[in-house]
């Protein structure tokens, strides 16, 4: 597929189009990109017009100019649509496009049709052990030597932090709001795909957006991770077909 290039905002934001029939826009996660849904568009793209793009900050598109939240991203994202004459598109995301696609959904009901949320982030997972030792590490942080804490930096980090570069302080503002309180006003027909050993966004928030979106429903992949459309790509394409085609 070839890619091409908007302007939106003074940030270059690369897409790419296949496919003729309904509109299903795809919103990769954090750290990803375009091609990170290369199996499920070549699934979609003989019955819908497919439209993925790189968020800013990832993949070939352009930096944020300033530390961005999650309505930075979605406007940015609505204008695309607009641009592009996507007016009421399906939705496949994967988690941070999750949180994109949340308060679109919640916020510009008319702008979207069907949702499909594969291990989507937005809901705060039950605090870990090791959750719980990097937030009492942060609140110890000043009284520790700055050689120490440049030393357990690294370690107590995730692995998302330690990778986002210029976009460190945009993952802070983005992974710091809850947008649980959206989720009951998002009355689109939804289906959830999980992976029950997802470790990054776990089956719990999965369950939580089932029994706060009126009208969604979960399925479970055994054995999957927090990427289940490219553990079992069948049949996550083969679900995703169904429901997107079924009147």
């Amino acid at each position: 597929m070839t890619s091409s290039f908007l302007e939106i905002d003074g940030v270059r934001i690369r897409y790419q189009q296949t496919g003729h029939g309904p509109d299903v826009l795809l919103l990769h996660g954090w750290g990803g990109q375009i091609e990170s849904f290369h199996p499920v568009i070549q699934a979609l793209s003989p019955h819908f017009r497919t439209t993925a793009i790189d968020f800013p900050g990832h993949g070939q598109s352009g930096l944020p100019p300033t530390p961005w939240h999650v309505s930075d991203f979605l406007d940015s994202t609505l204008q695309l649509m607009d641009r592009l004459e996507l007016s009421r598109p399906h939705i496949v995301a994967h988690s941070f496009g999750g949180r994109v696609t949340i308060k679109l959904a919640a916020q510009h009901a008319g702008r979207a049709s069907r949702l499909i949320f594969t291990a989507g982030a937005g809901v705060p997972a039950p605090a870990s052990t090791g959750v719980k030792l990097k937030r009492l590490a942060v609140h110890f942080k000043p009284f520790v030597p700055k050689g120490v804490r440049e030393k357990l930096t690294p370690r107590l980090s995730s692995s998302d932090y330690r990778n986002a570069g210029e976009l460190r302080p945009t993952l802070g503002h983005v992974v710091a709001e809850d947008l649980t309180p959206y989720l009951p006003s998002i009355n689109h027909r939804t289906l959830l795909v999980w992976g029950d050993s997802d470790r990054e966004t776990p089956l719990h928030c999965g369950r939580v957006m089932r029994d706060k979106m009126p009208n969604a429903e979960l399925v479970v992949f055994a054995g999957a991770g927090h990427f289940p459309y490219l553990d079992q790509p069948a049949k996550f394409n083969m679900l995703a077909l169904r429901f997107l085609r079924e009147d």
